[in-house]
């Protein structure tokens, strides 16, 4: 029996995103009522989309083919996935329709946790696309989940102070 499925697919941002025909171009080139969200700021694109499938194994499997040739369609490279999220139609809604509780933490509370200053926390949150991207950037700066930043600290952060040795 197959079900109707919401898969979610996140990229880093191309640099033709800018271009809102291929954005348009890659909106309709995905499969049910399918959504595009730009996220400048943090350098990712993520499409959302549905399909019908038995298994959430083969949600997932259908979902990532129909986004690969929607972003191969709208930018000329399939662009390789950094995130895939898949949930029944109905566990999408109920999500959907609930405000969601996150811990946060701004510049201020990042660093803090961090062990390092908050032009630091801004500085890789711009440049280093293996740190966590915000989920909000406000007059006050960027703003961050709680547990994306614990993440970083228990994946080994090694704060190494002062400047990188030049080599020759």
């Amino acid at each position: 029996m197959t079900q109707q499925w919401r898969v979610l697919v996140t990229w880093r941002r191309p640099e033709q995103a800018d271009d809102i025909d291929r954005l348009s171009a890659l909106t309709q080139a995905l499969p049910g009522f399918g959504i595009v969200h730009d996220d400048g700021d943090a350098a990712r694109l993520e499409a959302a989309m549905t399909v019908q499938a038995p298994t959430i194994r083969q949600a997932a499997e259908a979902g990532l083919r129909e986004a690969r040739a929607a972003h191969a369609a709208a930018f000329g490279t399939a662009g390789e996935p950094l995130r895939l999220r898949v949930l029944t139609l109905e566990e999408h809604d109920a999500e959907v329709a609930r405000p969601s509780q996150m811990e946060l933490m701004g510049l201020r509370e990042a660093a803090a946790e961090l062990g390092i200053s908050p032009q630091r926390v801004d500085q890789l949150a711009r440049e280093n696309p293996e740190f966590p991207a915000p989920v909000a950037r406000l007059a006050a700066g960027a703003v961050f989940t709680a547990a994306s930043i614990r993440a970083v600290k228990e994946r080994g952060w090694r704060r190494t102070p002062g400047r990188p040795r030049k080599t020759a």
